[in-house]
């Protein structure tokens, strides 16, 4: 995967960090050096974490990423694009 150090969102200008959490997105009105992490890791997971923090980045409200029925809608969408052949290259 390309290492990357920063990319635009709508928000903002995000720096950009891959570890081992699941991730997390900085918001314009908490933080002014923008940070965004997603999960490190090549599953379909990984592109749930990408997909999920890029999408709060985008300014989605929480409301509608974070339901209380335990399944993210990032984590269905993800997994439809994983049995479409989305794979991080190396």
């Amino acid at each position: 995967m390309k290492k990357i150090k920063t990319h635009s969102f709508r928000l903002g200008t995000y720096h950009v960090s891959i570890d081992n959490c699941e991730g997390f997105c900085d918001t314009p009105d908490q933080y002014y050096n923008l940070r965004i992490q997603i999960l490190d890791d090549d599953g379909y997971k990984g592109l749930s974490s990408a997909l999920h923090e890029s999408l709060h980045a985008e300014g989605i409200p929480d409301k509608y990423l974070h339901k209380g029925d335990g399944h993210s809608d990032t984590e269905r969408i993800a997994k439809f694009l994983w049995r479409l052949g989305y794979r991080k290259t190396k």
